[in-house]
């Protein structure tokens, strides 16, 4: 449907040409209208024969819940039938804290919302132009921020909805509300870090490994981790701390309201306070950098600052859209084949922190040939052994630098029969993710450690290099010639692709 997750597994026995258990996970894109959108929905329910065992939603970020919201009809009309619903244990608004952290959290959706209609409205002043007279690259200059307001634009269309008449926010995204209100009457169940499934009916030795999202604060808000931990960025991102503590302090005429602050001690970062705790060195930050920004901003008006504070909403964004990717439900699919099972991982869109929390997950029930076993006189470390038989990895975050670890994440997977798949796709994307997605040293270390067996969603437009001079699929190819002729033929047997879909069959 273009960049976004959305996925139908299908599980078979020996010669059985009927699926044992069927699985989706997200229906999600960047952007699609009804009518676009219809046929790739029809084609996945006709797919599964209009009935999913399990639908799981891994986070409420659009390109992995717009088709809930557009299609809603295709997926309530009767028609379609899905047993149990499985979501992470923070989107569990029955819990007390879990409900507090969303309405703190739909403050700063808001705040990003509002961002969004204030500067397109202050760029079309002529204060804002005038800003820019005498400078001789004036018009590069407002194009910069033309291109700017696009990209905060999409970001707040990826976290939130709008009333289309009255332009107001509405609330979380309308597709989650969907999934969680209307598609199943048997209920949702919600899983944490260690769970482990195992009754999926008929599908027998097949379990799934919870890995997130976290549940450590310090977890959930690390994008990214040091040299050898995470991938470089594509290129480097400047960090501001204006936007939180400026937004919402506008009053109806535009203006800063100085007595009012929405973000108070819990400035930025801290939104989700109530449910994970907050070490005190970061309150005591929040609150520095809350004061600073009282003292610059307070008594003003937003027009005479040179719209920076809205620039800064850049930064704010960023953080929003990592914390909401971290609470990702990320899960290790593991068959057996009676000595040592497969793996495949779909981790949603977790960034660093989540990566890195998976290595600590204190694992219950596993059997004594995982976790109990030594090496080296060590007890073996069960997440790792997990990544080690990835066979099937789904590419976090659209092949971004911070979607995949390195040192615990992507180096572990060695599995001589590794392969990877990644949702994205050029000809719908937000403009603003070109930047990053896709990750050349990513894409280097997958097309080594796959030998070229990378699916890409669409490689159109894509390039391997800066210079838009080596194309992506070349690139690809040229990969593949280091499979031998058998692993090459095997590959492109269980490999289908089509206008609607890729299909890739894994046998165990």
């Amino acid at each position: 449907m273009g960049t976004g997750d959305c996925f139908a597994i299908k599980f078979f026995s020996g010669t059985d040409t009927e699926p044992k258990f069927k699985m989706m996970i997200d229906a999600g894109c960047w952007s699609g209208t009804k009518e676009r959108l219809s046929p790739y929905i029809l084609n996945l329910k006709n797919y599964l024969g209009d009935h999913a065992d399990v639908l799981i939603v891994t986070h409420e970020h659009k390109d992995h819940v717009h088709a809930f919201d557009v299609c809603e009809e295709l997926f309530t009309d009767g028609n379609f039938h899905v047993g149990e619903i499985w979501m992470g244990w923070t989107e569990n608004d029955k819990r007390g804290k879990v409900k507090e952290w969303k309405d703190d959290y739909g403050e700063k959706k808001k705040a990003l919302g509002l961002a969004s209609e204030k500067l397109k409205e202050a760029m079309a002043t002529p204060e804002f132009k005038n800003q820019f007279s005498g400078n001789k690259d004036s018009e590069k200059a407002i194009g910069a921020r033309e291109v700017f307001r696009g990209v905060l634009n999409g970001f707040a269309d990826l976290h939130l909805s709008f009333d289309d008449e009255k332009k107001v926010y509405k609330g979380g995204l309308a597709g989650m509300d969907v999934v969680k209100k209307k598609i199943t009457n048997k209920g949702i169940k919600y899983f944490k870090p260690g769970d482990i499934i195992s009754d999926l009916g008929e599908a027998e030795g097949v379990k799934i490994y919870v890995l997130g999202p976290p549940q450590l604060y310090e977890d959930v808000k690390k994008e990214a981790g040091g040299e050898g931990e995470s991938y470089d960025h594509n290129k480097q991102l400047r960090e501001s701390g204006a936007f939180g503590a400026a937004v919402l302090n506008l009053d109806n005429n535009g203006t800063l309201n100085s007595n009012l602050c929405p973000f108070d001690e819990h400035y930025m970062e801290e939104s989700v306070k109530d449910i994970l705790p907050v070490p005190t060195e970061d309150k005591l930050k929040a609150q520095e950098d809350l004061a600073a920004i009282k003292t610059e901003y307070n008594n003003s008006d937003w027009r005479k600052i040179d719209f920076d504070w809205l620039y800064s909403a850049g930064s704010f964004a960023l953080r929003m859209n990592g914390l909401t990717n971290n609470l990702s439900l990320a899960i290790a699919i593991e068959v057996d084949d009676g000595a040592k099972g497969k793996v495949m991982l779909f981790p949603g869109d977790a960034e660093f922190g989540s990566w890195a929390s998976w290595h600590k997950i204190k694992w219950n029930n596993v059997d004594n040939n995982t976790e109990e076993r030594l090496e080296n006189g060590e007890k073996k470390n069960f997440t790792k052994d997990l990544l080690n038989r990835t066979v099937f990895y789904k590419v976090a975050h659209h092949l971004s630098h911070n979607g995949t670890a390195q040192r615990l994440g992507l180096e572990m997977m060695n599995h001589k029969d590794l392969t990877a798949m990644a949702t994205l796709d050029y000809n719908v994307i937000n403009d603003g993710w070109t930047t990053t997605m896709p990750n050349r040293a990513i894409i280097q270390e997958l097309l080594n450690r796959t030998k070229g067996r990378l699916m890409i969603m669409n490689e159109d437009k894509l390039f391997f290099d800066f210079h838009d001079k080596i194309p992506m699929s070349e690139k690809v190819e040229e990969a593949r010639l280091n499979m031998t002729n058998r692993e090459r033929s095997n590959f492109l047997d269980n490999l289908e692709v089509t206008d609607e879909f890729i299909q890739y069959r894994i046998k165990f």
